[in-house]
């Protein structure tokens, strides 16, 4: 009974180890919005604004994760990549001197991330981001579109790969047209 015992032993312990070899990097992503979005949101109309919890659409198992073609997903260890993603939309609006609200306010930015996924390249890594947003104004669509971010990163720094594309996909609502429209910035 007691060699049946260490044999299970053995044999649980050698598949933990082998699922620990095949999980992807843990990487921490300690990034915060310090760029300048060129606009001001101070005299938006019909604020405060709220940043919604983003959803995610990608089709991958765990959330966590980051796909990275050919190789182990690197996986956030503080947050999720949807999380990420809402709190940078969060402070580029706080930048940009939005009125910002916790609670559904009349203004209200929903996203999705559709697509999220690191690739090594010659000189470094190439980071993509798709996102799905909506802005929302007094419970009626007002302005919806895909944001979309492929930046290259020299070196191997995945945190700072991820920073540089969440800068991207920043830039990218902000020159929207439509999207300040509705805000009342024209």
């Amino acid at each position: 009974m007691k060699l049946r015992t260490l044999c299970a032993l053995t044999v649980t312990g050698a598949m933990l180890l082998a699922c620990q070899a095949l999980a992807g990097e843990e990487v921490t992503v300690d990034y915060q919005y310090k760029g300048d979005t060129g606009v001001s949101l101070a005299s938006m109309f019909g604020g405060p604004i709220s940043v919604s919890e983003f959803t995610d659409a990608r089709d991958i198992a765990d959330k966590q994760d980051i796909a990275r073609p050919g190789q182990d997903n690197v996986t956030l260890s503080e947050q999720t990549p949807a999380a990420l993603i809402q709190q940078t939309f969060n402070q580029a609006l706080a930048a940009s001197e939005a009125n910002l609200t916790e609670d559904e306010g009349n203004l209200r930015l929903q996203g999705e991330l559709l697509e999220m996924q690191i690739e090594e390249t010659a000189d470094g890594l190439q980071v993509l981001i798709r996102c799905q947003l909506s802005l929302n104004n007094q419970g009626r669509n007002a302005w919806q579109a895909s944001v979309f971010s492929r930046v290259d990163s020299e070196g191997d720094d995945i945190s700072a790969a991820i920073g540089k594309g969440l800068d991207r996909l920043v830039s990218e609502l902000f020159m929207d047209d439509y999207f300040l429209m509705e805000l009342g910035i024209f």
